[in-house]
């Protein structure tokens, strides 16, 4: 198989260290683009693939990808679903909770059947929304709601918020994508995409396609804007862990340093933590480091403490489940470690695995 590579560094974090993931040949251009006979779908357009993975930050993309524009019959919705409506319903109720009262004009860039803009506009009834799309034939007013024909690029529109849902998967250059829809400085941009760690699951060949070229996680996407100006309000992993949600906020020019140093630190950290790792320590510590990482008890669903009076009982906010360690074994696997809260008692807890049987690495959170 014979493939050209264009890319040879990350466009995320330019660095060359990168891995080769998937090649194919002969995929559709577009994923979306259906035909109206079939001699024309036999004889639609195509292109090789070659997806390569940047072993810094983890931004995953085709190497070899041109980029599209768009201006074809494109049917993206997905609106028949009752459960996809109420995942995109509770997606717009996040980031209303998140902005309200602080925004009062929203564009939202591919904003294909408006269905996202249409929820969250029932909740901001003195929001004024901008809706672009190339692939739509002509541009309608609707309500508050202005849908326009094409790309946004050099219009005023000076908007506090803009959307960019299941749009920066379609960008080769996600950087110059991001430079474009912040030239306006807006105070908020909300991104939705499919996250790469899934991608990456066994048996998920499906997601390379020509044209959902770009993928990314909570560190290639937190780097990818901070290198813009912008850092994270939240971000978190939904529908399944098959996308990833992020709401990020201009950065001001004397903006205190912790911002970067926190959102460094978290990032870091979330990078190296693997789902059902299991995390030693219970105690006040414990509690913050799994609240202020937003792991939750369907990433972490348990935490070993020594403590017999806090076994059964649950983390506040994130929910994870409190052990005893002579309950451990049942949760280990041959995949996950121990991450311990307290340098100081990494040796006894290898002592307290020993007794156990349980072979496992552990490890002090500060070493990750």
């Amino acid at each position: 198989m014979s493939i050209n590579q264009k890319n040879n560094k990350c466009l995320v974090c330019s660095s060359n260290n990168l891995s080769s993931i998937f090649r194919n040949t002969n995929q559709p251009i577009y994923n979306l683009n259906y035909l109206q006979s079939r001699e024309e779908a036999l004889n639609s357009e195509c292109s090789d693939v070659c997806f390569m993975q940047c072993n810094e930050c983890g931004f995953l993309f085709n190497s070899t990808y041109t980029q599209l524009s768009y201006e074809v019959e494109y049917d993206a919705s997905r609106g028949n679903s009752e459960i996809f409506n109420k995942y995109l319903i509770s997606v717009a109720d996040k980031l209303y909770k998140s902005v309200k009262g602080n925004v009062f004009k929203i564009v939202e860039v591919g904003a294909g059947d408006c269905q996202f803009s249409e929820a969250l506009s029932t909740n901001m009834p003195d929001v004024e929304f901008s809706c672009y799309d190339p692939s739509w034939e002509f541009s309608e007013k609707n309500g508050r709601i202005n849908k326009i024909a094409g790309l946004y690029e050099n219009q005023k529109e000076c908007p506090d918020l803009i959307i960019a849902r299941h749009v920066m998967e379609h960008q080769s250059d996600v950087n110059g994508f991001v430079e474009s829809i912040s030239k306006e400085d807006p105070e908020y941009i909300f991104i939705e995409v499919p996250c790469s760690s899934y991608v990456l699951k066994d048996n998920n060949y499906h997601y390379f396609s020509n044209e959902h070229c770009s993928y990314l996680d909570f560190l290639s996407l937190n780097i990818l804007m901070n290198n813009n100006g912008y850092f994270a309000k939240f971000q978190e992993h939904v529908f399944n862990e098959e996308n990833v949600i992020a709401l990020y906020k201009k950065k001001l020019i004397n903006e205190n340093a912790i911002d970067d140093s926190f959102s460094n630190w978290k990032y870091k950290l979330l990078n190296k933590i693997n789902k059902n790792d299991i995390i030693w320590g219970a105690a006040g510590k414990g509690v913050m480091m799994i609240n202020i990482l937003g792991l939750d008890y369907k990433y972490i669903p348990v935490v070993v403490d020594a403590n017999a009076n806090l076994s059964e009982k649950f983390f506040p906010i994130t929910g994870n489940k409190i052990i005893h360690p002579s309950h451990l074994k049942k949760y280990m696997t041959e995949n996950n470690k121990i991450i311990a809260m307290n340098e100081l008692y990494v040796e006894e807890i290898k002592q307290e695995l020993l007794k156990l049987e349980i072979n496992a690495n552990v490890i002090f959170i500060g070493d990750l």
